[in-house]
């Protein structure tokens, strides 16, 4: 397998620049998920790494050689896309076979290879079946399949489980992580959707308009977001904001005017803060608790939903542009047009300045 250094990449399709000098470097073996909204470069860079676009600068290297100037069939790749892109009057064997076949492989050879992917992604009793005889999943299978027979350094995938049903992505999702731990491979992987990221991520890299806003473990993004955008991002529901103005600064904590006239603490680093400073209170869903009386918010309960091992509800509160997001056991009794009063802990509250940049925590894992 290999690393891949990507080197001040940039992107520009005619004056549209859609790459603003992306620096990274992914390690052997690793599987690093690209997450971010739609629009943001994530398949743009993805593209570039695959030699499906040209690089307008920068340099990118795969096992320590250059790849700018090679063909992708030359960099030792092999993607899936978000479409199957299986050949319909082919069976599954032919289709994982095709890319054997163009390399002028003898089937004496390749057959062995491609039966002992299929029976790894457990397609061996389907090489016969063609495409339209296959669900969803085993069809994406078949495409992961084609990938794996070529033996390549990197995987490349490109939203694969988009087009699939919220079961199959479950489903899919495992198989690709067993499929990672098996073979060992150095994997990239782009999706908009942030739950996908955070369970099958060694790292994730954030991307918003073209540019690497953060990049880190599952743990360090979600609990050590760098500034507004990661923490809003990361998390089903998201974190919940409040703005108002610093009233106060102690060694430990920052006490927050917010719009209401309430006051709350936060447990941050005051350090490059000063009292009147305009600020935004960032919490976790599940750690806003109801009827909690101290470090609190108050606000009429707007929408109810129930999930079964938990409910979410959605509180109202002039701080905020969005309702406030509140996880509670699935069995409490909570009524819409219910006020609710919800506190947190100052521990696990967090604070962005104007700019949006995250105040150092100073107890990131908080319990």
């Amino acid at each position: 397998m290999a690393t891949v250094s990507l080197k001040n990449i940039v992107k520009r399709f005619g004056d549209v620049t859609t790459l603003h000098g992306i620096d990274l470097e992914i390690r052997d073996g690793e599987f690093i998920v690209f997450v971010g909204p739609s629009g943001c470069g994530k398949t743009t860079l993805l593209r570039t790494i695959s030699g499906l676009e040209d690089i307008s600068e920068g340099e990118l290297q795969i096992g320590g050689v250059r790849m700018n100037e090679l063909p992708p069939v030359k960099r030792g790749i092999a993607m899936v896309f978000q479409s199957y892109a299986l050949y319909p009057h082919m069976s599954v064997f032919e289709n994982m076979a095709f890319g054997l076949r163009l390399a002028n492989m003898k089937k004496a050879e390749y057959t062995p290879i491609v039966q002992d992917v299929a029976k790894v992604l457990q397609l061996d009793h389907l090489l016969e079946r063609k495409p339209r005889e296959l669900s969803g999943g085993q069809r994406q299978r078949v495409a992961i399949g084609r990938a794996i027979v070529q033996k390549p350094e990197v995987f490349l995938f490109d939203e694969p489980l988009s087009n699939l049903d919220a079961a199959l992505r479950v489903q899919m999702r495992i198989y690709i992580a067993q499929l990672h731990r098996k073979l060992g491979a150095t994997m990239i992987y782009v999706t908009h959707d942030q739950v996908e990221a955070m369970t099958l991520a060694d790292r994730i890299v954030v991307f918003q308009a073209g540019r690497l806003e953060q990049v880190g473990t599952p743990t360090e993004l979600y609990y050590e977001p760098v500034n507004l955008f990661v923490a809003g991002f990361l998390g089903s529901p998201g974190m919940n904001f409040m703005t108002g103005s610093i009233s106060a600064i102690s060694s430990e904590l920052i006490t927050v005017a917010l719009a209401d006239g309430q006051s709350v603490h936060v447990a941050v680093d005051g350090s490059t803060a000063k009292v009147g400073d305009a600020v935004t209170v960032g919490v976790r869903p599940e750690h806003l608790l109801a009827g909690v009386a101290d470090n609190c918010v108050s606000g009429k309960v707007v929408v109810l939903e129930r999930l079964g091992d938990s409910s979410v509800l959605y509180v109202e509160h002039p701080g905020s542009a969005q309702p406030l997001a509140v996880r509670i056991p699935a069995l409490k009794h909570v009524a819409v047009g219910e006020t609710v009063t919800l506190g947190f802990k100052p521990q696990h509250g967090y604070l962005f300045n104007a700019q949006g940049i995250a105040l150092r925590r100073l107890d990131p894992l908080a319990e």
